[in-house]
């Protein structure tokens, strides 16, 4: 009796402690149920360039010649970014700025023959770009928002360039060339809906932070669900404080973790193994970004763009003649937009994704081209082309697959479908029925990547993408035309690498 007794305190006891070492493995946390802190993060950077080349080369013999050419360019420019979250909003703002100026000159020479030439020419470019993006969302306490976002991109670039090449010390061509370049584009959109979307990898890599406690038996106690959170939410916090120093960086977020172990008696022992521990998990263990949530929008998403296009050549010598040819585009849309986006980790290694957006409206496009061939008249061209109705349809259905804290794979099948009823002519009071277009794409999209040591990496990945695209003429068509045509692609590309680091 006493044996069976002694039998059954031992069973006990390894029931109790195996029960409390998979409690100290394994809690009842899920990457659904983390929240993110409060934060506000902004960056700015800023870069400057300066480029130069210089070259020169001399032939002797059947062919005396010799070149020279230089080349100087300067570049400067600016990034912007800026990540609110709070229970009241979430918000992301960008902006980027980017200029650039090259020229460059030459010269060459011959005395091939009897027929020595000599060419100079010269050339000078100069582009700027201004990209802005960013949207904000109003939270209430039941998860209802109102949404702004819009963006700004404009772009400018201007090139000239002039060739003269004499023989015999007399001029034989001369030709002058520019092309200038701008272009705008704006859109904005203005959403009410009802959920919320954030960001869960923290949590995941608190987990794996806490594995490998387990795994290193330095555990001082069962891991509960609220040092989990605790943890994800000093490691997100860590990463959205700014540091100027990369080296006094790394030591103050792990100095922080380790504190937070400390003061709440989770570790047994701080030694080498443990820190170790900490520091590859933050170096490697930051898998790509998970999700969790839902959101339902709908409102009113308005775009405008402008282009335009001039190239300008001219030939003074062997004749005085000039081409130019300016193009200007203008295009505007107004849509009542629906959509819907959900993100689920429903377990630790694995994600569910998916997005819908539909939208109804009406679209116009409006080309006014000139072209001049001196000594000819100058020709006008135009074109007006309205669409309406005008929909679309945009989706795409994924899932993740994240087996260890390096080693993750994705999967993803989008769809885009959208359907326009086209008039045009040469003014607005001209247009007339064109077409009715169909236009569809879809396939799927792999990535993985697999760790095998810190030496070797494997990484593929797969893009396929089918096209049909189904036009049904509504003018007039001569006899014996086909009112309709369809046109199909096929395209895929594909990526496998393997990366071995020798030291």
């Amino acid at each position: 009796m006493k044996k069976l007794k002694l039998i059954a305190l031992l069973l006990t006891s390894i029931f109790v402690l195996s029960l409390k070492n998979s409690l100290a493995q394994n809690t009842t946390f899920k990457l659904s149920d983390y929240k993110n802190p409060d934060y506000f993060y902004q960056t700015l950077d800023l870069n400057f360039g300066l480029g130069n080349s210089l070259s020169g080369n001399k032939n002797t013999g059947t062919d005396n010649s010799s070149a020279k050419s230089f080349y100087l360019s300067s570049q400067a420019g600016g990034a912007y970014s800026r990540y609110i979250n709070s229970p009241k909003a979430q918000g992301e703002l960008s902006i980027n700025l980017n200029a650039r100026l090259s020229s460059s000159s030459g010269n060459s020479n011959s005395t091939y023959n009897t027929y020595p030439y000599d060419s100079k020419g010269n050339s000078f470019t100069h582009s700027e770009g201004l990209n802005l993006a960013g949207l904000h969302r109003f939270y209430n306490q039941k998860q209802n928002f109102i949404e702004l976002n819009g963006s700004l991109s404009i772009s400018n670039s201007y090139s000239s360039s002039n060739d003269k090449r004499f023989l015999a010390d007399t001029a034989y061509s001369s030709q002058e060339n520019k092309h200038k370049d701008f272009g705008n584009s704006i859109a904005a959109s203005f959403f009410i809906g009802k959920g919320r979307i954030e960001q869960v990898q923290d949590a995941q890599m608190a987990m794996y932070l806490l594995d490998d406690l387990y795994k290193l038996n330095r555990e001082k106690r069962a891991i509960s669900d609220q040092d989990v959170n605790n943890l994800a939410q000093l490691i997100t916090r860590l990463k959205y404080k700014r540091f100027f120093d990369g080296r006094l960086r790394k030591i103050a977020e792990i100095t922080a973790i380790d504190s937070l172990m400390q003061i709440n008696g989770i570790i047994s022992s701080a030694d080498a193994a443990y820190f170790t521990s900490l520091n590859d998990n933050w170096n490697y263990a930051n898998n790509p970004r998970r999700d969790n949530g839902h959101r339902v929008y709908t409102g009113l998403e308005a775009n405008f763009g402008y282009t335009y296009q001039n190239s300008y050549q001219r030939n003074t010598i062997p004749a005085d003649l000039t081409v130019e040819n300016t193009n200007k585009n203008k295009l505007a849309g107004l849509f009542i937009v629906l959509g819907y986006s959900y993100e689920k980790p429903t377990s630790r290694k694995w994600q569910n994704s998916a997005n819908v957006e539909g939208g109804f409206g009406i679209h116009q496009h409006n080309e006014n081209g000139t072209f001049r061939y001196d000594p000819n008249p100058e020709t006008d061209t135009k074109l007006y082309t309205h669409s309406f109705p005008s929909a679309y349809l945009s989706g795409n259905y994924g899932f993740g697959y994240y087996p260890t804290s390096r080693t993750w794979m994705t999967f993803n099948w989008q769809l885009n479908c959208s359907w326009d009823k086209n008039m045009n002519g040469q003014t607005k009071s001209e247009m007339k029925d064109s077409e009715n277009d169909i236009l569809t794409t879809t396939g799927p999209q792999l990535n993985a990547y697999y760790y095998l040591s810190e030496k070797l990496r494997l990484s593929f990945s797969f893009n396929g993408l089918f096209r049909f695209d189904n036009y049904k003429y509504t003018s007039d068509l001569p006899a014996g035309s086909p009112d309709k045509s369809t046109q199909k692609y096929w395209s895929q590309y594909m990526n496998a690498s393997i990366t071995y680091s020798l030291f």
